[in-house]
């Protein structure tokens, strides 16, 4: 028996031995400090699995460092904390890329072909120029999706569909509605984003369809993480193939001919890089994720911070109330919102916004080091390396934001209202949308979206909790592809309209206007 026992010390020993000489990752002294785990080899993979984003706050908060090094089985990652850090970073986009990371999970998750993988693997992170596939793909969007006319009718689509929407929760004989506010924010939220994108043939208008997608993305984790999805994400799988059938059968039928700029310059930049129809649509399902996977859950919390603080709600809706122009026809009084009045005139409404992101984002960016680099001219960063800079570390620095951090507060981010007017706020802390060349396209389309909706909404109705208590969901069950937290649970409410807005009329209109919402760092101007 106790030979046995030392026979078996051994090898474990051995085992180890082996690992530590061929296997463990091996550190420069001018790497990023390296934190080991109490448990060896496997410690923070655990950490990571149990606690997801809120592991990297428990080492933020436990080693207070600006970057460093976390060891992971055989590999290992680098996790950027500071500020100053991330903006080093972006001025490397080349040497610490982003392009790569995105095409690995775009031809994942999309199911693309060889072939159009191959395209997109062309140039892919430009060594040999501004061309290539991805280079074009983004140039595309980021024109569609930048103040001007392509913007201001996605936007002006989006509204008359929100408008009708809310028209619709109007009570119905002396009866208040009464609704799930999470399923109806996914609903309409998908509807009015994908109508206004893919027009009036929007495949989306197919029940099976909109349902079918949120299954997909219900499912990506396991389609990420596995090898073999066919197999334990069928489900997922068979509702991506549906959603990427609707959307062939839409480009094919050239339906994207009466959709948005965006749609189109899509079409046409794939075409000219020679990508199949069938590639062109299963990338489509990839893109759908990034209009809807988001925003929804946004309309969701912005809803829950102004219902839950009659404070909040009162602000915003006296700043709005300011720019309404009324008129009296013959019919009644005609209420009108100029939503480019509003963005010039509602600090407090942008800044609640601001606020819900800080509170409410997780996401992550993410690059991979393509050469050894210095970073700061400090830290020796090693080629192959995934370098990671988490929203919600830096979204929960007392450091960054003061001590009352963890406080929502919806006058934060309005120039001169700090609680310690020595600390001044850095608006490059806030990374909801990135930062530098990765910085969200879409962030005007799902900004202008978002606040649109609420807008709409608080002037014209009042929501009560059917067990009259805002009591805050968890958010544990978010899915990996999210940035924003997605509820666990949803909340029942009873839809009540506002005595002001029963007896008139209500007019929502976008004139031609290149203002956005200031929400980004790289949007301000203060």
């Amino acid at each position: 028996m106790k030979e046995a026992i030392w026979i078996s010390l051994a090898i474990v020993a051995a085992s180890y031995w082996l690992f530590d000489r061929f296997l463990a990752v091996k550190q420069d002294p001018q790497e990023p400090p390296l934190i080991p785990s109490k448990t060896p080899l496997v410690g923070h993979l655990i950490g990571l699995v149990m606690r997801k984003n809120d592991y990297y706050v428990k080492l933020r908060q436990k080693h207070s460092l600006p970057i460093y090094t976390l060891p992971m089985l055989t590999s290992k990652l680098y996790i950027v904390n500071s500020i100053d850090l991330i903006s080093s970073v972006q001025r490397l986009p080349k040497i610490l890329s982003f392009p790569p990371i995105e095409a690995k999970f775009a031809t994942t998750i999309c199911a693309s072909s060889k072939e159009g993988n191959g395209i997109i693997a062309n140039n892919l992170n430009g060594e040999e120029g501004d061309w290539g596939y991805s280079h074009d793909l983004y140039k595309s969007m980021n024109f569609a999706l930048a103040p001007g006319p392509g913007l201001d009718g996605m936007n002006r689509i989006m509204i008359q569909n929100i408008a009708h929407s809310l028209d619709k929760l109007k009570s119905q004989e002396g009866q208040a509605v009464v609704m799930k506010l999470g399923k109806w924010s996914r609903h309409e939220i998908t509807m009015a984003t994908t109508n206004s994108v893919y027009g009036k043939c929007n495949p989306f208008n197919d029940p099976k369809v909109e349902n079918a997608f949120w299954e997909f993305e219900n499912g990506l984790v396991m389609i990420l993480i596995d090898r073999m999805p066919s197999l334990t994400a069928r489900k997922a799988c068979r509702a991506r193939d549906l959603v990427g059938d609707a959307f062939q059968l839409y480009f094919e039928a050239k339906h994207h001919e009466y959709g948005s700029t965006l749609v189109q310059n899509r079409y046409n930049t794939s075409m000219q890089n020679k990508v199949s129809v069938n590639d062109i649509a299963r990338f489509e399902v990839g893109n759908t994720i990034a209009v809807l996977v988001n925003t929804a859950p946004a309309v969701f919390w912005m809803l829950f911070y102004l219902y839950s603080s009659p404070t909040v709600l009162q602000d915003c809706r006296n700043e709005i109330e300011s720019v309404i122009s009324d008129t009296t026809e013959i019919t009644g009084t005609r209420r009108t919102v100029d939503i480019t009045s509003v963005k010039q005139n509602c600090p407090i409404l942008t800044s609640t916004f601001q606020e819900v992101l800080r509170q409410r984002t997780l996401g992550s960016q993410v690059r991979q080091v393509m050469q050894d680099t210095m970073l700061d001219g400090r830290y020796l960063l090693k080629k192959d390396v995934t370098l990671i800079m988490p929203s919600l570390v830096m979204h929960t620095d007392p450091a960054v934001w003061g001590p009352d951090v963890s406080v929502f507060n919806h006058k934060r981010f309005i120039k001169g209202n700090r609680i310690q007017s020595s600390q001044k706020l850095n608006p490059k802390a806030l990374r909801a949308f990135g930062g530098g060349t990765t910085l969200c396209p879409g962030r005007h389309f799902a900004t202008t979206e978002i606040l649109a909706t609420v807008m709409m909404f608080i002037l014209r109705y009042d929501l009560i909790p059917l067990d009259n208590r805002w009591t805050p969901p968890k958010t544990e069950k978010t899915n990996i592809a999210a940035v924003v937290m997605e509820p666990d649970t949803d909340i029942t409410v009873k839809v009540v309209p506002r005595e002001s807005s029963t007896d008139c009329e209500w007019d929502f209109k976008l004139p031609d206007s290149n203002m956005v919402f200031g929400v980004a760092a790289e949007d301000r101007h203060d």
